[in-house]
């Protein structure tokens, strides 16, 4: 900076109306550090008037340590021809603050350093907000990491304490704790989770939320009972903290904000966060860890649904079990009153039944679908029970009103178990099982996709088991033969996969008339 000569017009005059103007604290110094003019922000700091200060040195207005520095500064500026910019704290009309003070060289005409321009701004507020969007920072940092930590938690308590940690995680907090109801009757509350190099104060903490009670009288009680956020500093000096002075001192807490926790219509109990500096919790980080609160509130509201939702599939599985189970024993009586009809089936049923899971077992079916396949085998004969003893007991072959007679069977019996419900078609499955691919089956004529893969597998079951075992008519023609009469039908009347499964049990001796026995996890 060039200053203006003495022959200059209204020189000083500019100059004055120059520094004026600025809304800084301005100061002219000559290469003695003496002012030689000052703008009036400058002169109301000191309380003098601006002509006052012309002359005087900084030894006139400050402290002699304070003062010499600044003098020592100036000379450096003038001594190297170069700005310095110094952030310190100071005083404004009698308020402490933040001083940024800019010295910088004028130089004459012939670039000689003949004084020095002083600059000092109020940057306390500057310095304020960048303050408070570091805090806030902190909060938003804190809340991120919280959202993370609810998605990877397995469960409740595993929620829980992931919040406290991913609100520490960058030590900027030095506790968070979630407090739970332990006691209703005495209000009594308890640490649930915490981390944070605080973490012993937690661990030795009593805290209620009863009014007529010391431990009552705190932020994480009034916020219960309020049911709103409290956010208190300066932990050290509040009479109402009284009862955990000892701990807030030992670890240097100096601020809390605590939140009630609710979960649908439970009250949890409270989020409590500590930190280090009294002024940490302003309004905007207090909102985000209110953000922050309501979003744990839904991760434990979540859980507590799945974990119902869980159990409620457990009791239905279960249930489930019982009924199939009865379902099984009564199709299974059903099937004993059929077979004491005729006793050169007794058994046949059941056999079949064990045979036909063997063969799905084989195909790949699911342990669902296998169930209803045998508890169809168990009883798919029972429409029988409408032919006479005399015509299912005959020792010669049916005459073809007889036979006509005998295969009404399949119709008989899914109009018996049509109208109840079971989980799998086990009706359709009874109706279908002598249907062949053809369509040469009955009762329906059913061809090829048309009839439903259990009863297809039936078929094939109904087949073989009937051919091992001895008839009214006949003597059993053993396995080896029910082998080759199935690959003499395969493809045409039988499933050719249902065969070929079929025929893979019986080659692995996998299949023994009246020995084999329902393999099953459920």
């Amino acid at each position: 900076m060039s200053i203006p000569t003495a022959h200059t017009p209204l020189s000083a005059c500019t100059l004055q109306a120059l520094i004026s103007q600025l809304p800084d604290r301005v100061v002219i110094k000559d290469h003695t550090s003496t002012f030689i003019a000052c703008n009036q922000r400058f002169a109301d700091d000191l309380g003098l008037a601006v002509d006052a200060i012309s002359g005087k040195t900084d030894f006139d207005f400050f402290p002699p340590q304070l003062a010499a520095r600044y003098q020592a500064d100036d000379q450096r500026v003038i001594r190297n021809g170069e700005s310095i910019t110094v952030q310190e704290p100071g005083m404004f009309a009698g308020n402490p603050g933040w001083l940024e003070t800019s010295k910088s060289p004028i130089f004459d005409a012939a670039g000689q350093c003949i004084g020095l321009t002083v600059i000092i701004r109020d940057i306390s507020q500057r310095l304020r907000d960048i303050d408070e969007m570091r805090r806030q920072s902190w909060a938003v940092q804190a809340n991120s990491r919280t959202n993370q930590a609810l998605v990877q938690a397995r469960d409740e308590s595993e929620l829980l304490q992931a919040v406290c940690e991913a609100i520490v995680a960058d030590q900027r907090y030095q506790l968070a704790l979630i407090c739970g109801i332990c006691d209703v009757q005495q209000k009594q509350l308890q640490v649930l989770a915490c981390a944070g190099s605080a973490r012993g104060y937690a661990e030795q903490l009593q805290v209620s939320w009863d009014e007529h009670e010391a431990t009552g009288q705190g932020p994480i009680g009034h916020c219960i009972r309020q049911g709103s956020t409290v956010s208190l500093g300066e932990l050290q000096q509040q009479p109402q903290f009284q009862p955990w002075q000892a701990g807030v001192r030992q670890f240097g807490l100096q601020a809390i904000v605590a939140i009630p926790l609710v979960a649908g219509p439970d009250l949890i109990g409270a989020l409590a966060v500590y930190a280090g500096e009294a002024q940490s919790f302003g309004p905007v980080e207090v909102q985000v860890f209110e953000e922050l609160t309501r979003n744990v509130q839904f991760g434990i509201q979540s859980r507590r649904t799945q974990v119902a939702y869980q159990q409620s599939l457990q009791e239905q599985a279960s249930q489930a079990q019982v009924l199939e189970k009865a379902l099984e024993n009564a199709l299974a009586a059903i099937a004993s009153v059929l077979e004491q009809r005729d006793p050169y089936t007794a058994g046949h049923q059941k056999h079949v039944a064990e045979l036909a899971v063997l063969i799905g077992q084989e195909m790949g079916l699911s342990d669902e679908r296998l169930r209803g396949l045998y508890l169809s085998g168990v009883v798919h004969d029972l429409g029988k029970i409408e032919v006479p003893a005399e015509i299912l007991s005959k020792p010669s072959r049916l005459h073809p009103v007889e036979f006509a007679l005998v295969k009404r069977h399949p119709d008989v019996a899914y109009n018996i178990l049509k109208n109840i419900d079971f989980p799998w078609p086990i009706a359709d499955i009874i109706r279908q099982h002598h249907e062949f691919m053809d369509g040469s089956g009955y009762p329906l004529g059913l061809r090829g996709d048309a009839i439903l893969l259990e009863a297809r597998i039936l078929t094939v079951a109904d087949i073989v088991e009937s051919m091992s075992s001895d008839r009214p008519y006949r003597a059993a023609l053993g396995i080896e033969q029910a082998i080759a009469q199935i690959r003499l039908m395969r493809g045409v009347q039988l499933d050719p996969e249902a065969v070929d499964a079929c025929i893979r049990v019986l080659e692995l001796g996998a299949f023994t008339p009246h020995l084999l026995s329902l393999q099953s996890d459920d």
